[in-house]
């Protein structure tokens, strides 16, 4: 049995045992077998939210993943499996033109009928949903004229389907009666679009009733206008290569085109000179046209081709658009390397460009589908109230000499968790955490960053780095409190590159040529992290990663580091030359064993 037959038997199951009236509208003939149609269900508006709780207990049950849901006319849903692709079910409340009423969901159940497994509308209810849908495209496709000749047929009255066409289209009634009966021997006289269209309008002022539906559905729209304006329901995707061989996604384009059609799909391609220092900003009318792709849900995707100096870069723009949450940064390195980021939450992941085009394209939807099924959850615990359920986030620093792979352990770390669900999401910050809430991610350095000169201390040197130090214990503290302890308590993790104990480590770095007292005074000043992993290597590896410290400088400053490390009773030591992946597990595990007693800060100096 296939995953979709799987899933839409679940849920046909479940809704009978719910005792929850439906009707697929339309397209069942082949429901189970056409992997590329929608399933279009009707519901009565009392009947939404169960139907929506036997929705996601059969996605449960089919193992299938809830990717993206959007309000349009409709209750539109997707869903994602591994082997079964994406399926889309679109639930409707009443079937209507715009905001004009045409039927009522109460009088499509009233008379629908049992097909197979599951219940279909009348066939002259059909016919009005067929027509309808027509008069919102603006043409009659081949597969809705077979369709209504079908219907016509088990009919088999004329009149019955006449009045229900005058009673629902008004004056438009018998030219949609005559366009049906004649359909299916090609006679049939065409279509006026615009009269139909005129039809429904005056049919929806008519009477009292079609009245208070238009007028509540002028209202529901409003509503929904606001809904899309704040959590609209398209994505953004950023594709950064440095590669010599750059990457053909049309492909890949074309399998997301399911859950973002290809019409409401907004490419732009920006390459970059070489020569040039600076990268290609975004023109006003461009932001506009991510905003509108966004709000109408679909996918705005913007392609450069840069010099390999200029990804980190291009990536921290990009990450402060608006709506992080909807964004998806693509970066691939001239190693064929390629990075993908989640600019909402931090969850990343890591392929190899050099693999076949299918599995580099799976990697990619397997993350874009994780990443918006999780985002999902967290958003229904947060509409629901059950946030207060969730534990706090974890602080942690990651603290080791150059060359010792912090930013390659951060990375790792981004990545194992985005295939968790220990944490929200990742903020990561370099020395000391930001004020603002926009993020920043581990990515590989691509050039050599000279190093600090050492000047010999005195006592104007010693006031400046005062003053430097008291600055930083401000902002840090501002950081903590505006930004920092909102994360935590939205269960995020937390990953500092050095963090303060940086002024004992390397002093330098930080040109502080003050005394170390100073340092012991204001230390308790700084907010206390959970843990401080320690990444210890010897002085012979670290120089064969990186040049920018002395062999005496290694080994000086690996004293200091082992002191941290003995007088931290939070510390998690770790051996730096082993395997990037293999340590982040460790962590993780580290953090998180239950075995594993909490720190005690009264024995700690650190």
């Amino acid at each position: 049995m296939s995953p979709r037959k799987e899933f839409l038997l679940a849920l046909f199951r479940s809704l009978e045992e719910r005792q929850v009236p439906y009707a697929v509208a339309r397209n069942y003939d082949d429901i189970y077998e056409n992997h590329s149609s929608d399933v279009d269900v009707t519901v009565e508006p009392e009947e939404l939210n169960t139907f929506v709780e036997c929705l996601r207990n059969a996605a449960v049950e089919a193992d299938y993943l809830e990717v993206l849901y959007a309000r349009y006319a409709n209750y539109s849903w997707v869903y994602f499996h591994k082997t079964g692709g994406f399926l889309r079910i679109d639930v409707e409340t009443e079937t209507r033109w715009r905001i004009f009423p045409v039927l009522s969901a109460k009088a499509i159940i009233g008379l629908r009928r049992k097909h197979d497994q599951f219940y279909v509308p009348h066939p002259r209810h059909e016919s009005v949903i067929l027509l309808s849908a027509s008069i919102w495209r603006g043409a009659v496709s081949e597969r809705y004229r077979r369709q209504l000749s079908k219907l016509c047929v088990e009919l088999n009255d004329p009149l019955q389907l006449r009045r229900s066409f005058n009673a629902i289209f008004g004056r438009a009634g018998e030219l949609l009666a005559d366009y049906q009966s004649n359909i299916s021997s090609n006679s049939f006289p065409p279509l006026s679009f615009k009269t139909l269209r005129k039809a429904l309008v005056r049919q929806a002022v008519s009477t009292g009733p079609n009245r208070r539906a238009l007028f509540k559905n002028v209202l529901v729209d409003i509503r929904r206008l606001f809904e899309r304006v704040l959590q609209p329901p398209g994505i953004s995707l950023l594709f950064i290569s440095s590669a010599k061989e750059k990457w053909d996604i049309h492909a890949l384009l074309k399998r997301l085109e399911f859950l973002y059609p290809l019409e409401k799909t907004e490419l732009n391609t920006v390459m970059e000179s070489p020569r040039s220092a600076t990268f290609t900003r975004w023109t006003c009318k461009q932001g506009l046209q991510r905003v509108w792709t966004l709000f109408k849900g679909g996918l705005f995707v913007r392609v450069y081709q840069a010099n390999e100096e200029k990804l980190p870069a291009l990536v921290k723009t990009h990450s402060r658009w608006s709506n992080p949450s909807a964004t998806f940064i693509c970066a691939q390195n001239a190693n064929d390397e390629i990075v993908l980021i989640h600019a909402g939450t931090g969850f990343m992941d890591q392929l190899n460009a050099r693999g076949d085009d299918v599995s580099r394209e799976n990697k990619v939807i397997d993350f874009l589908t994780g990443t918006l099924n999780r985002t999902r959850i967290f958003s229904q615990l947060k509409r629901t109230g059950n946030t207060r359920e969730q534990i706090n986030g974890t602080f942690i620093v990651l603290l080791g000499l150059d060359g010792s792979g912090k930013t390659t352990i951060a990375r790792q770390l981004c990545c194992l968790v985005s295939q968790t669900n220990q944490f929200q999401s990742i903020s990561y910050f370099h020395w000391r955490p930001s004020l603002l809430s926009r993020r920043l991610f581990p990515l590989a350095s691509t050039g050599i960053t000279p190093r600090k000169i050492p000047q010999n201390p005195n006592l104007f040197r010693g006031l400046v780095s005062a003053v430097r130090l008291m600055k930083n214990l401000v902002l840090t503290n501002l950081a903590w409190r505006l930004n920092v302890r909102k994360l935590l308590a939205r269960n995020s993790l937390i990953i500092i590159d050095r963090y303060f104990y940086n002024y004992y480590l390397d002093p330098v770095s930080v040109r502080y040529y003050g005394p170390r007292w100073l340092l012991d005074k204001v230390r308790p000043a700084f907010p206390k992290p959970d843990w401080i992993v320690i990444l210890q290597a010897p002085p012979e590896v670290l120089l064969a990663r990186k040049q920018e410290l002395s062999e005496q400088e290694i080994r000086a400053q690996t004293v200091v580091l082992n002191q941290i490390a003995s007088d931290s009773a939070n510390s998690i030591v770790v051996d730096a030359t082993r395997p990037p992946e293999e340590i982040a597990r460790e962590i993780l595990l580290r953090m998180t064993t239950p075995s594993v007693p909490a720190p005690n800060y009264s024995r700690s100096k650190f």
